[in-house]
């Protein structure tokens, strides 16, 4: 069995305390999925809804009923879980039940008809701006090979954290006569991502380092490859270098990335190209928050009565 087949059903050292047959069919629900990200975040709202279960009720996750899943619900909004980290938890319990049932397991969904919290359509931070980018990247220009990497991937070509942590140099290519990286992506898309001048020229110094054994481009001091936690202590760092006032994240560089083409003109449909999103309605959320504050009434209001 492979290491990642053996850890499906683990996290943190904790399996989920179910019988054999029970932990085989969640490992089987999983292998379902193509993404290792959506299989992560699956196996991990299955294993904090085992744990729940496993310290109020009796007879594990396959006696759960409807009140066990309202009850759950109340009690990751009382420890403060974000409503979009709530909501895929919930779906991601609705989606192991319904699994069970068509492998015959149960006749009826449990989780099927319990309220999952309301998602706003629009990205709750306001990423970076033309004038905030800039400062960014004038910033990693006198900073680690690590943290040109780091911007260069996230910002300029868009990737989700992920996505830059697995980036290697036999992932660039010449292109039809541009320079390009392939992106393995959500659902095991592959797909090709233009690398501007400006990229390539941040990319260099970590590409040089890693050119010889194809190392990923960005690593640990141990030369290995980073995780998405140690992605976002790189960018943490950048931003506080920068001195934005605020933390920054990898998700505030990709973000920023939709923001700050969108507010140099260029198209929708090319933005939602560039980062990959299937539907139009993702790559437009990023820009509706600061398209609101732009045009509040505030402004005209405190102008009436300067």
């Amino acid at each position: 069995m492979s290491n990642e087949l053996a850890t499906l059903v683990k996290t943190q050292g904790t399996l989920v305390t179910e019988a054999e047959a029970v932990r085989s069919l969640a490992t089987q629900w999983l292998l379902a999925y193509e993404s290792k990200r959506t299989r992560e975040a699956y196996r991990d709202a299955l294993n904090r809804f085992a744990l729940f279960m496993a310290n109020g009720e009796p007879g594990g996750i396959m006696k759960a009923r409807r009140p066990h899943l309202d009850l759950w619900a109340r009690t990751m909004e009382a420890e403060g879980l974000a409503p979009t980290t709530r909501a895929r938890n919930l779906a991601a319990v609705s989606s192991f039940y319904a699994y069970a049932v068509t492998a015959g397991e149960l006749t009826a969904n449990p989780a099927e008809a319990v309220r999952r919290p309301k998602v706003s359509d629009k990205s709750p931070r306001l990423g970076l701006d033309l004038d905030t980018s800039r400062l960014v990247r004038r910033t990693v220009e006198g900073m680690s090979a690590q943290h040109k990497a780091a911007f260069a991937l996230l910002f300029c070509e868009g990737l989700r954290a992920s996505e830059a942590c697995a980036v290697r140099p036999s992932d660039f290519s010449e292109s039809l006569g541009h320079r390009a990286l392939t992106v393995k992506g959500k659902g095991g898309s592959i797909e090709p991502v233009a690398v501007p001048p400006l990229a390539w020229h941040l990319l260099s110094e970590a590409m040089s380092e890693a050119q010889a054994d194809n190392l990923t481009l960005l690593r640990d001091g141990q030369g290995r490859q980073l995780n998405r936690f140690q992605l976002s202590r790189i960018v943490a760092r950048i931003g506080k270098t920068a001195k934005l006032g605020r933390p920054l994240t990898p998700h505030d560089l990709r973000h920023g990335c939709a923001t700050v083409s969108l507010e140099a003109g260029e198209p929708l449909h090319q933005v939602q190209a560039h980062l990959r999103h299937k539907d139009p309605k993702t790559t437009q959320r990023y820009n509706r928050n600061r398209e609101r504050l732009d045009s509040s009434a505030a402004y005209g209001l405190a102008q009436a009565i300067s």
